[in-house]
Formats: structure tokens, sequence, C-alpha cells
């Protein structure tokens, strides 16, 4: 079962990273202003829905289930998970769309390479079971015209829907071109996808994604074309691309995916996701863009307003707060949110509470097991755990970005040892020890290992790891690097107080 989980950061650790980067997430006073990324780490294609005062959000989950993590906000800016949608591994799941029709919630995904659908009378749930619609195809997005209903797909693909929304009425068919990107445009490839779709006075905005999602820092845009019909025809935006990554030494790189959405007061604002120079190992982070419309109805991202400026905040008496904080005392019985298992979800394999998890072993290996994994933003971060294992287990703290690329420290038979990126294990520390706390930095992307056997001081372990290169543009897949806790070979591993810093935190 997945309920709500309440973060709270440490207020000196957050004031201790505040002063260690410039670059970090700054908390404001009332009626200041909001710096992006809003979510930062992996979150990408973000879904956001107005409810009434209150917005809600999911996006995509790629292989960790739980999936389809459901996260609340008040001012689009501060968000909370607040419930996950799937239960089960489906297959990877891109770039999801939330949306309401008639009182009943809906979610269109891609899993596995075929749309689905779930559906709730709440963004909190209870979701159903997904429906597989037959479509092959990836990133839906629904618009409905007096009462027909239609998604929305790459390739400028439309489909129609029964009434239901459940089940399919007509196969896809193209609906809408590429819009001509500019020949000296840096980009990845067309890549006509991720259309998102509202209707505002009179007319159907259709927003979709071109240029490629990775590859050149200039590759991905968001593109706007209207019409007076929801399956067109349709007229581009004169301002296109709405966003844009203009150079590849900007501080975002591949701006796109652009969704609106409303405040009760009537502003507008458009979530993209984007790459963070220097930190694609952060994976796609989820940005705020506000939006005007002009006199010609059409819409724009203010003159001067770029991903990297101080913006107002959309809800006034508001402020930036700090991230959700991931660090987990395993008090409760409930699985907490920020947790996802890398290609499956099985709840049989552990137990959680009263201050402890304990994971079975499965798999012979990091290589060929699943890790329980949560994502977090940020250039440097410290996170440590307490573990035990029985004689035939092996587990530890890792940077997982998939099965044959991480790096972090384990403790087995052999004892405690680092295992770097490529795999390779030089140093073993107390042979036989079957208790540790483990300690990861992450300074900058270079990291360092820590152990500590009770009763005994730190120690330091001399290999080190660089995890700059551990992103899409290399190792392919769309995936981020992520604290991960993990056990294989035999037996179980028991993990206690699960701890998160926002900065560098050497032992003392």
């Amino acid at each position: 079962m997945i309920t709500r989980r309440s973060f709270v950061r440490n207020a000196s650790a957050f004031s201790a990273a505040l002063a260690a980067t410039s670059k970090s997430k700054l908390a404001f006073a009332q009626g200041a202003t909001y710096r992006n990324p809003i979510l930062g780490g992996d979150h990408p294609d973000g879904s956001p829905l107005r409810v009434g005062n209150e917005f809600y959000l999911t996006h995509s989950s790629f292989d960790y289930a739980p999936g389809l993590l459901i996260w609340h906000s008040r001012d689009l800016i501060n968000w909370t998970p607040v419930a996950a949608a799937l239960h089960k591994y489906y297959g990877t799941v891109w770039a999801p769309y939330l949306c309401e029709y008639q009182g009943e919630f809906y979610i269109y995904f891609p899993a596995a390479g075929q749309i689905h659908v779930t559906h709730a009378p709440s963004p909190t749930g209870p979701w159903s079971e997904p429906i597989n619609l037959g479509i092959r195809n990836i990133d839906p997005a629904h618009i409905a015209e007096n009462g027909r209903r239609f998604l929305y797909l790459a390739g400028g693909q439309m489909a129609e829907l029964n009434a239901d929304g459940l089940s399919v009425k007509t196969p896809q068919r193209v609906v809408f071109d590429p819009w001509p990107l500019p020949a000296n445009m840096r980009v990845e490839c067309t890549c006509l996808e991720g259309p998102k779709v509202i209707e505002h006075n009179g007319y159907y905005y259709l927003n979709v994604a071109e240029g490629g999602t990775a590859g050149p820092g200039t590759s991905h845009a968001v593109v706007s074309a209207r019409s007076r019909h929801a399956d067109g025809p349709w007229e581009y935006s004169p301002y296109n691309p709405i966003a844009h990554t203009p150079s590849r030494n900007d501080r975002w790189l591949s701006i796109g995916h652009g969704r609106l959405v409303d405040t009760p007061d009537g502003k507008w604002y458009m979530t993209v996701h984007a790459y963070e120079n220097g930190y694609r190992a952060l994976g796609r982070q989820l940005l705020l863009l506000p939006i005007e419309w002009t006199s010609d109805g059409w819409f724009r991202v203010p003159a001067g307003v770029t991903a990297d400026s101080a913006i107002p905040m959309p809800v006034a008496g508001s402020h930036q707060q700090a991230f959700p904080d991931p660090s987990d005392d395993f008090t409760s019985a409930e699985l907490g949110l920020q947790w996802g298992f890398w290609h499956e979800y099985d709840p049989a394999r552990f137990t959680t509470g009263r201050g402890a998890l304990i994971l079975n072993a499965v798999g012979k290996s990091i290589n060929d097991t699943s890790p329980m994994t949560t994502p977090v933003g940020g250039h440097s971060y410290t996170v440590e755990v307490d573990v035990e294992v029985d004689p035939d287990c092996e587990a530890g703290i890792v940077l997982f970005y998939n099965a044959e690329h991480s790096t972090g420290i384990r403790i087995n038979r052999e004892g405690i040892s680092p295992r770097l990126a490529s795999g390779s294990t030089h140093s073993h520390y107390e042979k036989g020890a079957t208790r540790a706390t483990l300690r990861i930095v992450n300074d900058d992307q270079e990291i360092d290992f820590y152990l500590r056997i009770p009763g005994k001081p730190w120690q330091r372990a001399q290999d080190s790891a660089e995890i700059s290169g551990m992103d899409h543009n290399v190792l392919g897949g769309f995936l981020d690097v992520r604290p991960a806790l993990y056990a294989c070979g035999g037996g179980k591993a028991t993990f206690r107080n699960f701890r998160y810093w926002p900065e560098v935190k050497v032992p003392s």
C-alpha cells in the first residue's frame, strides 16, 4: 500500500546548502520570486492540472515502480507527493497525461510501447487497474469537443476514443505536421512528440516537442499551433519556438515538453523539462515559465524572461521552500512515496516499520537485482544508511543509473568495499563484518565512500569515483543517477536510518 508521506527537510542543513553554492535552490520571502527548477532531479514530461484552487502533477516514471507519482501543490512551486497511480511494473512509462473529464480523472500513458489509461474519482485515487487501449505509440494527450474525445499522440497522430474514454473508436491518423525547424538550429532529430492540448477562448492550442529530447543542448523545443477544432486544421504560432535553449552555454539545456496551466486569478504558466548544463546525470528537471497572451490570441514567454530568471511567485503570499527530503527512518508500515524499485514492485519482498526496512535478497549481484531508489536534485549531496546483512547476503548503498552502471559501497563476505562505476573493486575493509554505517558523499559529481563499524571511528575508502558521464547521451535510457539501496545473494538485509543531506558532509 502506498500512502502520503511527510517530508520536512532539516532547516540547518538547508541553510548550509545555500551557503555552499550560489546555484542552490533558494527560499524567498513572502511576495518575492522563485528560481528553477521547481522539482530537482529527474521529473520529466510534467503534466500539471489545476483542480479548483489546487494543483496536481504527474510525470514519467520510466523503469521504476510504484509509478506515476501524483504530486500536490497550492502554488505551482512547492510540491508534495500524495499518491501513486501504478502499483506494479508495467514496462517503461513515458510522458503521461493527467486530465479531468466530467468529474472523473484520467491518466493516459504509454507503457511497453502501447497506450494505457487509468482513472479515478480524485487525483489522489484510488486509481483503477490500467486498461491497454491497443494503440502502439507514445506521448498521449486528451481533449474533448462537443462530447467527442480524442487522444493526440507522437508523430502528429490522433485517435478518437469512445465516450467512456476507456476504449478506441477510430484508429490513429496523422492530423498535424512538424513545424519546419530553422536550418541553423542544431538538433538531434525532428522527433515530433510530446503533444499537450488545451481549449481557450474559442481555440484549441496544441503544444508539441520537436528537435529531440537529448543530444545537443539546443536540440529540444516547444512548438505551438492553434485551430478552431480539436482535429485541426492547424496554424503555427508566429512566436515559435515558444521555449528553446538558444545556446549550448546556457544553464538549462534541451528545454521542451511544455504544458500550460492557469492559476485561479487568471495567470498562466508552462511546465517544461530540461537538463542542467554540466549535470545531465541529474536527468531532466522540472521548470516553470510564465506565459502571456498576446492581443492576437497567441501566447509566449514574456520578453526578457528565461528559464534561469528570478520569476515572481504564481500565488501571492507563498514562498519557495526546500525540495522534499527523502530521508527515511522506516518507522511507517507503508513504503514512503519517495521510493521506487527498478523493474519491479513486489510488496512480499520487503517489510518496513519500527525503524527498519527488511529487504529480501534478489539476484546474484547489483547487475540482476532490483534496487530501491529515490531521485534527488542538487550538485552535491550526502547519503548514508545503517545496514546489517545475513551471512550470504550482499547489500549496500549506491548511486544507480541502470543495472550495468552504478557506483557505491557494499558489505558482503569479503568485507566492505567500494564498487566503482566501471564495476571494479580495489580495496576491502573490515573482513567478516555484518553491520556497518555506509556513506556516499557526492562532491560536485566526484564521489567518496565512508564506512563505520559499530564502536569504531569512521574510515574513508581509498577508492573514489566520478559520475558526470552517467547520463542519457552516453548510456541511453533517458534515466538519471539516484541514491539506491540493494540486497542480493541470499537471505536478507536490514536497513535503518536512511539519511540525506543537500551538501557535502564529511564524517568527523
